[in-house]
């Protein structure tokens, strides 16, 4: 046996004990590949994208049923508001609306505030405004709709998520696919 096949076989041994005894080692790599996961799950949640989330001058339709929804092009515009202005640009813009179902007082409204991009889920956050003063026992469908710049919204499918910012509860779900950018009108 020579002199520095010895001291290299130990050298061998020595990293190999190493890396079994210290907490990275392959003993524990399985719980480090999970506080791992768990960390980049954490790290994406709170790496959502802001997104530009412009008013839009237009009279949503009255919805029954609380929900959210995405037009991408005029059609499916005209599903969501009673009239679409004639200016809107669906290559620049998609239309996001949010609408709260059936209140049995005059007086309620609903704000689109902020929307976030997080992977393939978008959040909108909207405001439901309770009335304030006298109101009238009349059926009203608060909604609002808003503008979403086009180019932020990755293609496929998108879950859309809107929740009330002040109680943080949930308002209403949905999945949408978002066409390809060459596909729109």
């Amino acid at each position: 046996m020579s002199r520095n096949a010895v001291p290299g076989g130990l050298t061998v041994l020595l990293l190999l004990l190493a890396a079994c005894s210290s907490p990275g080692g392959p003993a524990s790599a399985p719980a480090t590949a999970a506080a791992s996961a768990s960390a980049q799950a954490s790290a994406s949640a709170s790496d959502a994208l802001a997104l530009a989330l412009t008013s839009l001058d237009a009279e949503p339709i009255q919805e029954e049923q609380e929900s959210v929804a995405l037009a991408f092009d005029r059609p499916s515009a005209g599903s969501l508001l009673k009239e679409v202005p004639a200016d809107l640009d669906f290559g620049a813009y998609a239309v996001v609306c949010v609408f709260l179902g059936p209140r049995q007082t005059t007086g309620w409204s609903l704000d689109l505030r902020t929307a976030s991009l997080a992977g393939d889920q978008l959040d909108i956050a909207a405001r439901e405004n309770a009335p304030r003063g006298t109101t009238r026992p009349e059926v009203t469908y608060p909604a609002d709709c808003g503008l979403l710049t086009r180019a932020a919204l990755p293609a496929g499918e998108l879950v859309v998520r809107a929740d009330d910012t002040i109680t943080g509860e949930f308002i209403a779900d949905t999945s949408v696919v978002v066409p390809e950018a060459s596909n729109l009108p």
